[in-house]
Formats: structure tokens, C-alpha cells, sequence
């Protein structure tokens, strides 16, 4: 399944993510990077939950060999 996941998509939004102050922002980004990586759901809805970031971090962390 990792095959099919665009890296360097997770990496560009991961890196917004850690590179911002706005909630509203890191969580759009975390949701986009979520979905990407198939570890949150793909349901429009990018209000995300503390565990639900960290999970995706978590996730992205795991793909990208710890260079997010």
C-alpha cells in the first residue's frame, strides 16, 4: 500500500504543518497529508482531534524515515 503514497506530498504538508502557528492551517494540512497516507478518514472534515494529528505525524514520521 505504501507504494501507492506521493512522499513527497506528505513531506510538503507536513512541513506546513510544523512550519505554522494557525491551527486552522496545520490541521487542513495534517488532513491532507491524513488522507494521503490513509490513516484518517477521507470525509471533508478537517477539524482534526489532538490524536488524530498525532497520529498522522506518527504515521508520516514512519513513511518518511523521521525526516519530516
Amino acid at each position: 500500500m505504501t507504494e501507492d503514497i506521493n512522499k513527497s506530498y506528505v513531506q510538503r504538508y507536513v512541513n506546513r504543518a510544523n512550519a505554522t502557528d494557525s491551527v486552522t492551517e496545520k490541521n487542513n494540512c495534517l488532513y491532507r497529508a491524513g488522507t494521503q497516507m490513509e490513516v484518517i478518514p477521507c470525509d471533508g472534515n478537517d477539524k482534526l482531534t489532538p490524536e488524530q494529528r498525532q497520529t498522522v505525524l506518527d504515521a508520516a514520521s514512519k513513511l518518511l524515515g523521521g525526516k519530516e
